[in-house]
């Protein structure tokens, strides 16, 4: 079977995040949003094939922790694995 997996990773809320305060900044000249604040994350796409989908959920979680996200200043979350064609 074929599956797409989304993994979001976010920094942590005591974390700054620079890149999302000059986003937030050059949002403020460019428009009349009153934006408080902004926050810039990842978003990870992988497509698999695997005939074992709970061993392929553990992967994706080992994955996540270890490798894709630096869980000292972010937080990682499997949004969503749905199968496909």
């Amino acid at each position: 079977m074929k599956y797409k997996a989304t993994i979001y990773i976010r920094l942590r809320g005591q974390v700054d995040d620079s890149p999302g305060n000059a986003v937030k900044q050059a949002c403020g000249r460019l428009s009349e949003l009153n934006i408080s604040k902004l926050r810039i994350g990842k978003l990870i796409e992988i497509y698999i094939d695997s005939d074992d989908e709970e061993s392929m959920n553990e992967q994706l979680k080992l994955l996540s922790d270890r490798l894709l996200a630096n869980t000292v200043i972010e937080d990682w979350e499997i949004y969503k694995v749905e199968e496909i064609e």
